[in-house]
């Protein structure tokens, strides 16, 4: 970020970079949910491609920040559309007991994007930063083709007779507007504005009074509601999306901390400090791969979504320590464990929730797990953002000397550039820094772990007979809702659904 915020004289606004980003992807997750339930996912998927390649394209030509900044936001619009309708059509095509070997292998693919992103996006700033941009319109090519020639049907709970009249587009704008100033209120405070400022506190005030507006909306006024509250009734979706949101103040946190890190407090380089993050990104993939077999295996979800749970809460724990004086070797083995306890959670969750709602509501129960996992994150990186920021500085700026070089100090950028003594003191004040933001996670992990405690258990179908043979898989469509609901009032009214989507 600090390279491209440079060429366009930009420093000072390069946090804007990843937040228009975050705020579009957020805000976009249920409105793409909500229109696989309409329209259908197949035409879905292939419009969050087009969007991303847009937004994509729109920053490998930019001239100058605000067209980068919309690009970044457009491309943010089409990742929402391609993280919520592919789990969704997994979950519409795939059955509830191999649910979570295909989901693992989401994350899996995610983890592992984690760490090559950063990698070639050092790579390609050698050369030219817009080829981080480009690429993503090279590898788009052969999945639109695939789409268009090859999938011809993608099975889906689409209601026939719906018309664009049915969205709900109040819906969408209180969204919006509600997830748009609580984001820009946790990442400004501390860092742009003071905590006390009028900005922050108007924008908290404005986001805080939008909540309770936006759930009697959703209430009482339209027929298709973006989310549907009435899966909050099922004590599963409740717990997975709480485990969630928790949760993933960590997972986000440290997948964007850990190789500044590196870099402040070890001294690497970006290639390196990127590699550094595969203990924790590594695990992710290893367990969360692993347990989507076992949940398959063995027909259950508590003693993975418990165990993972208990293993995080430690892990971060642990993480705590991480300032510099421990032997690199230790310090990968608590990132590594922290990996495990997000690679056993990752799908659990979202299978566990699936488990217990009726097909019709499959679109929306796994939207909002998606977009709980987004809102934690969001949460997370602002909150820690402000943190490493404000003990970093307050460090730094303890010692006079440090006080000439405040622009550079507040970047986080060109520090090996400085003289040797204040170069030591900033290695040591982001260490601190990263030990008082790990301080302030373990109590979010924590709730996430006891959200999980009040989960039913999942029944995938089957569990293992004592000869190692299966009973025969329950069908899925006796899913259930809480008793005495009707669960598909507000998606799909009691009419068969026909066409293609007879038999899904």
């Amino acid at each position: 970020m600090p390279t491209i915020a440079s060429e366009y004289n930009a420093l000072p606004q390069q946090s804007w970079i990843s937040l228009a980003y975050l705020l579009t992807s957020t805000v976009f997750q249920p409105i793409f949910g909500r229109g696989t339930d309409l329209y259908g996912s197949r035409l879905m998927l292939f419009l969050s491609i087009v969007v991303f390649d847009i937004g994509s394209l729109f920053c490998a030509v930019a001239t100058d920040f605000i067209w980068f900044c919309c690009g970044r936001a457009i491309a943010g619009i089409g990742a929402a559309g391609l993280l919520v309708v592919c789990m969704i059509i997994i979950s519409q095509m795939v059955p509830l007991r191999d649910r979570g070997k295909f989901v693992g292998a989401m994350y899996a693919r995610t983890a592992i994007a984690t760490v090559l992103g950063p990698v070639l996006g050092g790579i390609f700033t050698k050369f030219n930063w817009r080829w981080c941009f480009w690429i993503n319109l090279i590898l788009s090519g052969p999945a639109i083709g695939v789409l268009l020639f090859f999938v011809k049907k993608i099975p889906n709970r689409k209601r026939p007779g719906v018309s664009f009249k049915d969205v709900d587009f109040g819906g969408i704008l209180l969204i919006a507007a509600c997830v748009v100033t609580l984001c820009i209120a946790l990442t400004w405070g501390g860092t742009t504005y003071s905590w006390n400022s009028a900005v922050i506190i108007s924008l908290l005030v404005v986001g805080g009074v939008l909540i309770p507006v936006y759930i009697l909306y959703e209430m009482y006024i339209p027929r298709f509601p973006v989310i549907p509250l009435e899966m909050f009734r099922v004590r599963n979706v409740t717990a997975s999306t709480g485990n969630y949101f928790f949760s993933s103040v960590s997972m986000y946190g440290l997948s964007n901390y850990v190789p500044s890190y590196y870099q402040l407090v070890r001294g690497d380089n970006q290639l390196v400090s990127g590699l550094e993050v595969l203990p924790y990104v590594g695990t992710i993939v290893i367990f969360s791969t692993l347990v989507g077999y076992l949940m398959s295996w063995s027909g259950r979800t508590r003693p993975w979504l418990w165990a993972g749970g208990f293993v995080n809460v430690v892990a971060n724990g642990l993480l705590i320590m991480l300032n510099g004086t421990l032997p690199r070797a230790v310090e990968y083995v608590f990132l590594a464990l922290s990996g495990a306890g997000v690679g056993f959670i990752a799908q659990t969750n979202t299978v566990s929730a699936q488990s217990k709602v009726a097909r019709e509501l499959l679109a929306s129960v796994t939207t909002m797990t998606m977009w709980s996992k987004s809102l934690g994150g969001i949460v997370g990186i602002a909150m820690q953002g402000s943190i490493i920021q404000n003990v970093f500085l307050n460090n730094m700026l303890a010692d006079p000397a440090a006080a000439p070089y405040l622009p550079q100090l507040k970047a986080l950028s060109g520090l090996h550039s400085l003289p040797g003594p204040i170069q030591t003191l900033a290695s040591k004040s982001y260490g601190k820094a990263f030990g008082t933001m790990m301080i302030a996670t373990v109590p979010f992990v924590a709730v996430g772990f006891l959200f999980s405690l009040t989960a039913e258990e999942a029944d995938l179908g089957h569990k293992p007979g004592k000869k190692g043979k299966k009973s025969t898989p329950k069908d899925e469509e006796t899913a259930v809702a809480p008793k005495g609901e009707n669960m598909s009032r507000t998606i799909f009214p009691p009419e068969k659904v026909s066409g293609d989507n007879a038999n899904v």
